[in-house]
């Protein structure tokens, strides 16, 4: 692992202590107007862009995928995520041709801020995934630990559990939401290999609301109010 991969891992981990940073770091205490009993389903869609296999393709070869994912949010803090993310078809020359991967994820989401009075908030991202990987080898025959007969023009298929943690937005409009997710998985393709980044992935998207379930939820103070008695609303809310 590189010193930026481990910068990006630790800086991950600080995201998702979101309570401690607020507290210990800003001071704030979570937003009291920010619990419900709602429990809201969402669907959503969008472009995923992924270093795919770091442990067989060039490292920093970005490739883009299609992103579809069904989503429940429970008491706005607490979510899960279902998602399917196919990669278009793509070359890791001089190695590999034809290759097709797609990844399975099931992910549960914290959400700890919201900005000002927007409808932008931000979550941490823990889970795991399901990850396919299939291409041709055009080398020339080789050996390599636990697979040892490449041959030139054979296809070989990988398929491996790992474990994502990244972090991510939302903002809704009157009648759909924007969203965007930067996620590290984490997983092995070979048994003697390490445990270590396999993958870097950023999706952005659309997403819409569906129905809902429970209680209205708690409307937040009279900002109006506020600002005729001289009272400034919050810039941030931690939940």
């Amino acid at each position: 692992m590189t010193i930026v991969q481990k910068l990006g891992f630790f800086i991950l981990l600080f995201f998702m202590l979101p309570d401690m940073q607020a507290q210990m770091l800003l001071g704030y205490s979570p937003n009291p107007h920010s619990r419900d009993s709602v429990i809201t389903f969402s669907a959503g869609g969008g472009l995923a862009y992924s270093t795919v296999n770091m442990g067989i393709e060039p490292i920093g070869e970005i490739k883009r995928g299609y992103n579809g994912r069904l989503a429940v949010r429970f008491k706005r803090r607490l979510g899960l995520i279902g998602e399917y993310t196919y990669q278009v078809p793509h070359d890791a020359i001089p190695a590999w041709g034809n290759i097709w991967a797609s990844n399975y994820d099931l992910n549960l989401t914290y959400m700890y801020l919201t900005v000002g009075q927007s409808k932008t908030k931000f979550y941490g991202i823990i889970g795991a995934c399901y990850q396919q990987w299939k291409g041709t080898y055009l080398g020339t025959p080789a050996f390599d630990r636990d697979i040892y007969d490449y041959q030139s023009g054979v296809s070989y298929t990988f398929n491996w559990l790992s474990m994502n943690l990244g972090m991510g937005f939302e903002r809704y409009y009157k009648y759909f939401g924007v969203f965007g997710e930067f996620k590290f998985r984490f997983g092995r393709d070979y048994l003697s290999d390490s445990f270590s980044i396999m993958d870097a992935c950023v999706t952005l998207g659309v997403k819409k609301n569906l129905f809902t379930i429970g209680n209205n939820p708690v409307k937040e103070p009279n900002l109006h109010h506020n600002r005729k008695r001289g009272i400034k609303p919050k810039q941030y809310h931690w939940f």
